[in-house]
């Protein structure tokens, strides 16, 4: 009998063990379909306001200052970089919250006085420079390599020595006569206009004049022909799509991979994908071409890459294709960019024009005179070119800020683990009182020595960033720079028309500024 207990006990414990397991199945396929999505719409929330939590009160962020409604989320600075309106949120969020501000959870933005030694210097002794924020980086699937602004910090110091000697002092001066060349071109169209009375886009001028120059110094030859022909490019309207493609897909990426990758496989419009199609074969096409040809009987940058690279430091192929609308765009958009806005401000600013105006045509007898080397000794030029880059940098923010590495970096005196990310956003740092005097007025004379402006925070004017990755081709950029504009200002007195009077105000940002037309009327000058 006892035998038979113990066995009876023992079914019972199997059943009660069975029933145990079987409950929850029994409970779900009594459960309705409410039920389950009120549970899981429960989860998410619960989840969710977790997450909240964690953001603004234990994320190693959580001292930083900043609106919590960015600690939150990264969809507040997301939907201001796909509505191109970054530049101004950040210069607000300093404005309010000081040098460090946390823009999203995982993100910082400095405008400090030790950002720029802080997050693009070497770093001796720590591990060498901050890596640029490569996530969404596409050009190795491109193209089979990667270009120079999504390279990794090693990588990155590989492919600027081999570019490095298209980019000297020595390779500007044998490449000036090529660019001489285009803006004789520009302004001869700008005479004849002149002479029709017609009132003239003078923003897309200095576009077309900047684009046909690194054209001809990447691809060996006059490829764009947008001068000769007062018309853009079908690469160059592409290109310009694509970086704003590339601010959608940070932004993306920011708030989620997996809204990243539904945008991709999904959503990507077919005339996106089409021109990107396009773009590439054309990419493929002129850098085969120029490689081909060997010697050209000017010399552009690949003659200087061949005949000066050191044995094993030529660029392949591929690694042309990734760099060569690098090389175009950052030449051009930001040379275009920054003439035109010089121009503005000095339109808006007659005194200012006027100065400029009197030291140009005093220093030259002729238009041939006006050189590279002659426009570098007029002071106040350079002043009011620097001014310019101030108020309104063609670089504006931080497009791949830095990710933090092994060990975290302390920047301006705040401690970033690894992993996350900091920014430096030059149009922030410019329109800050704390640092210039009348931060956002036009003022060229804080460059040349007046009281005034003697506690200027110069060191953080830094418009080709700074370090060992800062903008290689810095001294071309100046050079064309002031010759565009010292040409243009000697050859013409320029009226601007009344309805671009707030030409600056509202310009969407997408990594470049996108511009509304810039129209003066021009009259020569004999």
């Amino acid at each position: 009998m006892a035998w038979c207990d113990d066995s009876i006990s023992g079914v019972e414990q199997k059943s009660a063990m069975s029933a145990d397991v079987s409950h929850p199945v029994a409970v779900l396929q009594n459960t309705t379909r409410a039920e389950i999505l009120a549970f899981i719409i429960l989860l998410l929330l619960a989840l969710g306001i977790t997450k909240v939590i964690y953001n603004v009160f234990f994320h190693p962020l959580a001292a930083v200052p900043g609106p919590k409604l960015f600690a939150i989320s990264a969809i507040p600075i997301s939907w201001s970089r796909v509505r191109g309106t970054s530049p101004y949120k950040f210069a607000e969020l300093h404005e309010e919250y000081g040098p460090v501000v946390r823009v999203s959870p995982n993100e910082v933005s400095c405008a400090g006085t030790t950002a720029f030694k802080d997050v693009y210097g070497p770093r001796y002794g720590k591990g060498g420079p901050l890596p640029r924020d490569t996530r969404t980086a596409t050009l190795k699937e491109m193209f089979g390599a990667v270009g120079m602004f999504q390279a990794s910090v090693q990588e990155h110091a590989r492919i600027r020595r081999q570019l490095s000697p298209a980019f000297s002092e020595k390779a500007s001066r044998e490449q000036e006569p090529l660019v001489r060349g285009y803006i004789n071109s520009m302004l001869q169209k700008l005479r004849d206009a002149s002479e029709r009375g017609e009132a003239v886009d003078i923003e897309k001028y200095t576009m077309w004049a900047t684009f046909d120059i690194q054209g001809d110094l990447v691809f060996g030859e006059d490829v764009f022909g947008c001068i000769r022909e007062e018309r853009y490019h079908p690469w160059i309207n592409i290109s310009m799509t694509f970086f704003t493609g590339s601010v959608y897909t940070h932004a993306l990426n920011d708030i989620s991979p997996w809204a990243l990758w539904i945008w991709q496989r999904f959503l990507t419009p077919k005339s996106l994908v089409d021109a990107q199609s396009y773009h590439i074969k054309t990419t493929l096409d002129l850098v085969d071409k120029r490689m081909a040809a060997g010697k050209t009987n000017h010399p552009d940058y690949m003659s200087f890459i061949a005949g000066e690279s050191k044995a094993g430091e030529m660029l392949t192929k591929e690694q042309m294709y990734a760099n060569a609308q690098m090389l175009v765009m950052a030449g051009s958009e930001t040379v275009a960019t920054t003439s035109a806005t010089t121009l503005f401000l000095l339109l808006t600013h007659p005194k200012k024009m006027d100065r400029v105006k009197r030291e140009i045509r005093s220093a030259f007898d002729s238009d041939q005179s006006v050189t590279a080397a002659s426009v570098a000794q007029l002071p106040y030029l350079m002043a009011v070119i620097d001014e310019s880059m101030r108020v309104w940098p063609p670089v504006a923010t931080s497009f791949n800020p830095r990710q933090v590495p092994s060990g975290g970096c302390t920047v301006d005196g705040y401690f970033i683990p690894e992993g996350l990310f900091v920014g430096i956003h030059n149009h922030a740092i410019g329109r800050l009182e704390g640092y210039f005097r009348g931060a956002k007025e036009f003022v060229p004379e804080r460059w040349l020595g007046d009281e005034r402006y003697s506690s200027d925070a110069r060191g953080l004017f830094q418009p080709f960033s700074s370090g060992p990755m800062n903008c290689i081709g810095l001294t071309m950029g100046r050079m064309e720079t002031r010759v565009i504009l010292a040409r243009l200002i000697y050859n013409f007195d320029i009226e601007l028309m009344p309805e671009c009077s707030s030409w600056l105000e509202n310009q969407k940002n997408y990594i470049a500024w996108h511009k509304p037309p810039l129209l003066v009327k021009l009259t020569r000058v004999d």
